[in-house]
């Protein structure tokens, strides 16, 4: 299984190890810190398998590059959903790893700029109003062993706490399917 939770703990990972050859610290304590060490709530966080479909809340990437290192760390199709607030976004920068990773890309809102920057990368691109509709959408078209990634990649609405209240609503929208 393709666990994006741990993909954080990486660079946390070798730094332990070389530190621990430096100091000489038994390996059997570094592992134990990286096991308890806390990943981000709504930052590539495992939500569910529904019908061997993996469902992951990446909302706090709520940048070009946030979303890029996700991307970077996936081996799965996925079924990406995206959009929100973007103003001035740089899509570009992501064409590479789209091109390698994602298979169908979901837009939600009326965020033109996202859909026209992959057009001509991706066959599959839907339109959606809502996280709620992503997600069944996401459903509808996903197939056994994808990874479906609800990653903005842009501001997800105008206050602090919108990117945490989508993740959220995205969560529930996800379990709704497990019913």
């Amino acid at each position: 299984m393709n666990n994006l939770a741990n993909i954080r703990k990486k660079p946390h990972g070798l730094a332990a190890g070389i530190s621990s050859m430096i100091l000489e610290i038994r390996k059997d304590s570094i592992k134990q810190s990286l096991r308890d060490l806390n990943t981000v709530e709504h930052r590539q966080s495992y939500v569910a398998t529904v019908d061997g479909v993996m469902y992951y809340d990446d909302s706090k990437a709520e940048s070009v590059n946030a979303t890029w290192f996700t991307f970077e760390n996936i081996l799965s199709p996925v079924v990406w959903i995206a959009g929100g607030d973007d103003k001035c976004s740089n899509f570009a920068e992501l064409k590479p790893a789209v091109r390698r990773t994602v298979r169908a890309l979901i837009c939600v809102g009326n965020d033109a700029k996202l859909k026209a920057a992959f057009d001509d990368d991706i066959k599959e691109i839907h339109q959606v109003t809502s996280i709620e509709e992503a997600v069944d959408k996401a459903s509808q078209i996903a197939e056994k062993d994808d990874i479906v990634l609800f990653s903005p990649a842009c501001r997800t609405g105008r206050n602090a706490e919108s990117n945490t209240e989508h993740g959220m609503r995205y969560i529930e929208s996800v379990k709704r399917l497990e019913e």
